[in-house]
């Protein structure tokens, strides 16, 4: 029997039509659907089977078929009306049944005869529909939709006993059902464990009900996570058009267009100048973007486009208050200070884009989201007379969100990007083009790794002999002549040139058109060129190559046991810690690297590897220590100089190994260039940052179905429904609330402590800062106090309670000495061996607290268990700490 089947409308036109009939599969029913028709059914026949049938109807069954009545014994009624409840309410009427819906019951019994013999399991729907005439008027007071299926079990299944006049229990009524009462907190437990929530969300949504403790009405609560969650266009940011069509209220969500006609390749696109006024779903971090924007407007208003004031001032809600007070009185609105066309404030921005695999597969079209992060804002675009405010914070805003299989056509990629950097760019006074702009836009530098900056500037991949973008030698070589941004068109070979970083002269980038540096103005990623690419690949010879000296067996197994031993020590501030040198070092993240290099390369690698060795590798990490810099201060001339200095003694030293020298390690070389230009410290140009919120983009995807579509919506939904938010993600709904966030950050700037939460539990006590989490248990219990001593926090107190004065108690390292004497003195940078714990204890503010230490052991007898750093007076145990330098 063919699995398609037949549904008439419960209600029909009775001028001899019929409304459409749906043709529906039945194998696309759901289980829980199809359990519950039968459900719906067994009760049907219950009644009949109890009740009786009519005879008009019972002479009609008969005709269809004689084994009808005894297949589910049914039996003659002699009472004149059938009883039915509705609405609690008893009525008995004359049936009066539809003919064409009896024809498909025949139907049903002769495919339940087809599907005792049919290994497939069949289903078929017959909608019965009983009629009540009252009053000449055709009323419908009952239908079903009866289901019934076959498992293969014939006569004993249970559901088909049922049907031969068994007892059923009706399970319809929820009403006859007695059930205990639920808690909230067991519900909560019950949908954690049925959706595998992790435990940082479930934590979040707890503080958030205890914070709020909202009056929960639950029969106004939707009925479906689609009701919850609802977008469409009216959700969507009016434009900053520059055409007169302005009247619409409503607005599409962004379209997803194709990128070709080929179909290699689709775009979304949420606008730049959208995103830079805080109205763009792609905004990320709104919240905390706009709290640093309040900071400077308290102080600089006029540095502050007028589409952020408001916004500002509506986080401010004693501001919104004296606004309508203001009206009320009959002083009408203040209106905002015009801001000239040619002194409106200015934005510096980087800009950044990166493929990210959405899927394990690296066969399938990879995501390419094209992001910005806000470095500055100033008055006006002249730098000579007003100093750009730097934001402390950097927060990725996505501007567009590209989609491929391989790069797009690079010209059809950045297009809608570009028009609105000639519409934003400062020095372009087209009225029409730039009318309506409140503020102006000016790219700083492009941030991406090596890949990406060959796509993005048409030139030479890193694979090349012209690889290097700062030199114009060929090759490889220790000397460093750097090439200009005037020379970047001539970079291709000619009878004047032999120069070929260029693909070809018809083939430029089209961020050559908006003047910009394309050689200075790209910067040399850190993430990728210095960690993956130089230390990575050092670390990759010490594991496997000959050629790069590799160890030994018996070195790596001492290796990967410290290795072992130190990932009990990793810190909070820490995602994951350093698996196995000699089988994960190809694996290996760009973040284990960094922790590699900067934080546990002494005491893994001393007593193993060569002397000479590993002072090479030290100059890896003294030079990053020189002009890495997290913030955005600027680094010193001598710093820089010495840097610069460092970077080709590591590469001589490597040529005088018999190393092999990479691309990437001669690149590091110019690494110094960008501390000079951009004014400040190389990690502050890293893609650490966007790195770590690609996740965002493999995280929401529910399926492989239309993923632009899903980014969009997720968020869309984000931009309407979240709350104003502060940083440790508590929700901001007062005015006192926004001025206490407001406080922390200028606190922050000051230097001072801020404890966001205190909490206890199981006997440890945690005290969370806005950048790291210090407790009374190993390993998060070791802080360097700001007149240089080392503490073991053995507990914390408030004192006295609920005073908001914290205190640390615990013991001083008696014993400090550095961690190394060359290539540089380790004791310079707070980085020491210590040992002996004074027995004695001490007490001290946090506000003395300088940062948190990583500590891990030094050069261990036995390392299969970790010693007890809370111990006093041991001396032949030995602890290696370093700052964790963000914390600084």
């Amino acid at each position: 029997m063919d699995n398609r089947f037949e549904l008439v409308s419960d209600e029909q036109v009775y001028d001899g039509k019929l409304k459409r009939k749906r043709k529906v599969k039945v194998n696309c029913l759901t289980p829980e659907y199809r359990q519950k028709m039968k459900r719906i059914a067994v009760k049907e026949l219950h009644q009949w089977m109890s009740n009786g049938v009519s005879e008009s109807f019972m002479t009609h069954l008969k005709e269809l078929s004689s084994t009808l009545p005894e297949l589910f014994a049914l039996k003659q009624s002699f009472t004149p009306a059938l009883e039915i409840s509705t609405a609690n309410k008893e009525i008995s009427k004359q049936p009066s049944f539809d003919y064409l819906e009896v024809d498909m019951l025949k139907d049903l019994i002769e495919n339940n005869s087809d599907m005792r013999t049919n290994p497939e399991p069949e289903y078929c729907i017959v909608k019965i529909s009983l009629h009540v005439h009252q009053a000449e008027k055709s009323v419908d007071f009952l239908t079903s939709d009866v289901i019934m299926s076959d498992d293969n079990q014939q006569l004993n299944d249970a559901d088909y006993d049922g049907f031969q006049g068994t007892t059923v229990l009706d399970v319809t009524d929820s009403s006859s059902l007695s059930s205990n009462i639920l808690s909230f907190t067991r519900i909560l437990q019950h949908w954690a464990a049925s959706t595998n929530q992790k435990k940082s969300h479930l934590t979040y949504l707890l503080q958030l009900l205890k914070e709020h403790k909202p009056l929960i009405d639950f029969d106004t609560l939707p009925a479906s996570g689609n009701q919850l969650i609802f977008i469409d266009g009216r959700n969507m940011p009016q434009p900053f058009a520059t055409s007169e069509n302005t009247t619409s209220k409503k607005y599409p969500l962004p379209p997803v267009i194709d990128l070709n006609i080929n179909g290699n390749g689709r775009y979304c696109h949420f606008g730049l100048e959208n995103a830079l006024s805080g109205i763009s779903p792609g905004s990320y971090f709104h919240n905390s973007d706009l709290l640093q924007y309040a900071t400077i407007f308290k102080t600089n208003p006029e540095c502050i486009p007028i589409c952020i004031r408001k916004k500002v001032e509506q986080l401010d809600g004693e501001a919104v208050m004296e606004e309508a007070r203001r009206i009320l009185r009959g002083e009408g609105a203040v209106p905002y200070t015009q801001q000239s066309s040619m002194n409106i404030p200015h934005f510096k921005a980087d800009i950044t884009a990166d493929g990210v695999q959405l899927f394990n597969n690296s066969e399938k079209a990879e995501c390419i989201p094209i992001c910005i992060v806000v470095h500055s804002v100033s008055e006006s675009s002249e730098r000579s007379s007003h100093k750009p405010i730097v934001l402390q914070m950097r927060s990725p805003i996505i501007v567009g969100v590209g989609h491929s299989k391989g790069k797009p056509d690079i010209n059809e990629f950045l297009s809608p990007v570009l028009e609105e950097l000639i519409r934003l760019d400062p020095n372009n006074h087209d009225e029409f083009i730039t009318r309506g702009r409140q503020f102006t836009v000016s790219l700083r530098c492009v941030i991406a790794d090596w890949p990406m900056r060959s796509y993005l500037k048409r030139i030479k991949g890193h694979s090349g002999y012209w690889s290097c973008e700062r030199c114009v030698q060929k090759g490889v070589s220790c000397d460093i002549n750097s090439s200009r941004n005037e020379d970047f068109l001539t970079y291709c070979q000619s009878d004047n040139c032999l120069d070929e970083h260029i693909n070809s002269l018809h083939d430029l980038s089209p961020l050559h058109k908006l003047n910009f540096p394309m050689v200075s103005g790209f910067v040399l990623e850190p993430m990728h060129t210095f960690y993956a690419g130089c230390v990575g690949g050092r670390l990759k010879g010490i594991a496997g190559k000959k050629s790069e000296g590799k160890l030994s067996s018996s070195q790596l197994a001492k290796v990967d046991q410290r290795l072992a031993l130190l990932k009990l020590c990793k810190p909070f501030e820490f995602d994951r810690h350093v698996r196995s040198l000699s089988q994960c070092v190809k694996k290996y993240k760009h973040h284990e690297i960094r922790d590699m290099l900067m934080y546990i390369l002494i005491p893994v690698f001393s007593g193993i590897l060569q002397a000479d060795k590993l002072e090479n590798l030290l100059l890896l990490q003294y030079a990053m220590l020189l002009i890495g810099g997290f913030d955005s201060s600027p680094i010193s001339s001598a710093k820089i100089k010495e840097a610069s200095r460092v970077l080709k003694l590591y590469v001589q030293q490597l040529i005088d190994f018999g190393y092999p020298i990479r691309p990437t390690t001669h690149a590091s070389s110019h690494l110094p260039e960008d501390a000079v230009k951009f004014d400040c410290g190389v990690e502050a140009l890293s893609a650490f940052v966007f790195e770590n919120f690609y996740r965002f983009f493999r995280n929401i995807l529910s399926s492989g179905n239309l993923p632009l579509e899903q980014i969009r919506n997720r968020l869309v939904e984000r931009s309407k429904y979240l709350l104003p938010t502060s940083a440790d993600g508590m929700i901001i709904n007062s005015s006192k609330q926004f001025h206490i966030e407001l406080k922390k950050l200028e606190a922050n700037k000051s230097g001072k402590k801020i404890v966001v939460t205190f909490t206890e539990w199981k006997g440890t006590r945690k005290i969370i800062f806005p950048d790291f989490v210090l407790t009374n248990k190993y390993p998060n219990n070791i802080c360097l106090l700001k007149n240089g001593n080392i503490v073991v926090c053995k507990d914390l107190i408030e004192s006295p309670p609920k005073s908001k004065v914290f205190l640390i108690i615990g013991s001083l390292f008696k014993v400090r000495e550095p961690a190394c004497v060359q290539p540089y003195l380790s004791s310079d940078y707070d980085t020491f061996l210590v040992s002996k714990l004074d027995d004695l204890i001490g007490e001290w503010n946090l506000n003395n607290v300088q940062c948190k230490m990583y500590a891990v052991p030094y050069k261990l007898v036995d390392y299969s268990k970790l010693p007890d750093i809370t111990l006093t007076n041991v001396s032949n145990i030995k602890w290696f700490v370093t700052p964790i330098r963000h914390t600084i």
